[in-house]
């Protein structure tokens, strides 16, 4: 009797550390943090950064400002570039272990001899012809509002565009924040930082009210941040019952006993 109390307490005991090791494990990965930000590498920045100055770009810039081809009005472009960061589609979707941001475009400002401005937006397109993509201008604004904006940003901070309900917003984003530098058409921005956590919430309340993927729907329900919880639980549940019969046995008495 005593032989088979032992087994049935060493096995309990046996399960109830292998499923704490694998749900142990598994709080691993669901708490392992996930970048927020992608960054642009500084090479890729460069090179953003040179083909602003190349003829197309410029063309670009004077025609935005409405210089005649013919004239030789002088157009300086600057050195260095503000990195643009936009949401994610594939976050968008309802992968949060992705980065909730990821670089748009390169804006590079050029300024016009009367000292009018326009910022030349950079990105990385691929060739008509097929091939590896490659920093070309895209469009061009008749302002240097990213260049305003990036000098009011922190050193662990990125620029982030959003295109919202109020219009183009811009914020100020970090690991673990969205800083608003407006309020969308141009307004100054007033109200406090908003967490990732808050922020991430209600991409997912907001693409479940447009009708989001059962898939996705599915994943923010039943995600694998859960299953870590239900293996604790049934390693609890295994640890009682097998203390309990041990207890049991040790108070039973013996068949034979008069």
């Amino acid at each position: 009797m005593h032989g088979r109390t032992e087994r049935l307490t060493a096995l309990t005991i046996l399960a109830t550390a292998v499923l704490w090791c694998l749900s142990s494990q598994f709080l691993a990965v669901a708490d392992s943090p996930h970048p927020v930000v992608e960054t642009l590498p500084e090479k890729e920045v460069r090179a953003a950064v040179a083909a602003a100055g190349t003829p197309t770009a410029v063309n670009l810039a004077r025609s935005n400002l409405g210089i005649p081809a013919k004239e030789t009005a002088s157009l300086r472009v600057a050195d260095r570039g503000t990195v643009v960061h936009h949401l994610n589609p594939a976050f968008g979707e309802g992968n949060g272990h992705l980065p909730l941001a990821v670089p748009g475009y390169v804006a590079v400002t050029a300024r016009a001899g009367d000292g009018h401005k326009v910022t030349l937006q950079i990105a990385r397109v691929t060739p008509a012809e097929g091939g590896t993509p490659r920093w070309a201008p895209v469009a061009a604004a008749q302002d240097d509002t990213e260049a305003d904006l990036a000098r009011t940003l922190e050193t662990d901070e990125v620029l982030y565009e959003n295109q919202g309900p109020r219009g183009r917003e811009w914020y100020a984003l970090d690991d673990r924040s969205l800083r608003p530098l407006t309020a969308g058409r141009g307004k100054p921005e007033v109200s406090g930082a908003v967490s990732i956590t808050s922020y991430t919430k209600a991409l997912r309340e907001r693409a479940t009210t447009a009708g989001a993927p059962p898939a996705a729907a599915a994943e923010r329900s039943h995600g694998p941040a859960d299953r870590p919880w239900f293996l604790l639980g049934l390693a609890a549940a295994l640890a009682a019952g097998g203390f309990a019969a041990l207890r049991y046995r040790r108070r039973r008495p013996g068949r034979h006993s008069r």
